[in-house]
């Protein structure tokens, strides 16, 4: 057997050629891969009683692969959506060791072939209400620095709905702050979007940007923590949770609420939605590869609706029916209202 049959020089090339050079995919999803790889080859390994290096690519079998499945679900507690997501990794090793080596395509196929589990269920989609939304942005008082770039950090969140990491990346120079007034934001796949920004957001940015001026350090990233570093994801979710809860004296329905930076791109989704923005406009703000994706909203919005609908139903008295369809004449009573 030769050293190109082992699988762990196929595992290195797929990061440092494949991932990073060839399809030059973001840090979060090179993480996503090596975190799935990781917990397969440990498995690997201790099941064939053999170190993770000396492996071959023809021991990987589709029984061992099932097998590492099931014990996600059952020993670490896994979701069937986390289980197909280590299985697409997985998958998208073998599809690159089956274009790299043409004698191992047969195998890899049939670990290819291995169908994703049905039945993931959707995350709930939680979004703020407007008058929720107000009151933490009250909470962060603009008359203190740190205020000041809290009110700036959680405007931009719900004006550009971006991502965490999007967020954590953004640079001043990527800002437009003359009319019209934008933003450039690095997303998943290391895509570019461009996308407007407010007056009121525009404002606060130049004010941040300006008190910083006066400052000896100079920033590159447009939000910063006290120390001059980037805000990390964990520092971003930090600041909103502590918001969250100052809120809750002027919006109690906060009070026990989880809210994420996830929750307010999904707020920024939903009020887009609700002011009758055009669904591929979200898309595009958004940064949705597929419509499908951003079609969930339109789902949610309808729900509501329906429960709207009904709570009327239940409000006329029983066999009763409605005033539209009691009137004889549908335009004396449009005439009435």
């Amino acid at each position: 057997m030769t050293e190109r049959s082992y699988l762990a020089p196929f595992v290195r090339s797929f990061f440092e050629d494949h991932l990073s050079c060839r399809r030059n995919v973001s840090l979060n999803t090179i993480q996503s891969y090596r975190d799935a790889l990781k917990l397969f080859l440990r498995f690997a390994a201790q099941q064939m009683k053999k170190p993770a290096t000396t492996v071959l690519v023809t021991e990987i079998q589709e029984s061992l692969v099932l097998s590492f499945l099931a014990h996600l679900e059952a020993e670490r507690g896994n979701s069937i959506q986390t289980r197909n997501h280590r299985l697409g990794a997985l998958q998208g090793l073998c599809e690159y060791i089956a274009s790299r080596e043409p004698r191992l395509l047969d195998h890899c196929h049939r670990i290819v072939a291995i169908p994703r589990k049905r039945g993931a269920q959707r995350a709930e989609i939680r979004y703020l209400e407007k008058e929720e939304v107000q009151a933490v942005f009250r909470s962060a008082a603009q008359s203190t620095a740190p205020g000041g770039r809290d009110h700036a950090l959680l405007l931009f969140m719900y004006n550009t709905g971006a991502r965490v990491q999007e967020v954590a990346d953004a640079r001043k120079a990527w800002l437009t702050l003359t009319p019209p007034y934008k933003v450039e934001l690095l997303g998943k796949g290391c895509k570019w979007r461009t996308c407007p920004l407010w007056e009121s957001t525009v404002g606060l940015l130049r004010h941040l940007i300006e008190h910083r001026a006066n400052t000896s350090v100079q920033y590159d990233h447009l939000f910063v923590n006290g120390q001059g570093r980037p805000l990390s994801r964990s520092g971003i979710a930090g600041i909103i949770n502590r918001h969250v809860v100052q809120a809750v004296s002027t919006a109690p329905s906060l009070r026990g609420r989880r809210v994420t930076p996830h929750t307010f791109r999904h707020t920024t989704a939903m009020h887009l939605l609700q002011s009758g923005v055009e669904l591929n406009v979200i898309r595009s703000w958004l940064g949705h590869v597929s419509i499908a994706t951003t079609n969930c909203y339109i789902e949610i919005d309808l729900a509501m609706k329906r429960k709207a609908l009904e709570v009327c139903e239940v409000g006329a008295e029983a066999g009763q029916q409605p005033s539209w369809q009691a009137k004889p004449d549908i335009l004396a009573w449009l005439e009435s209202l």
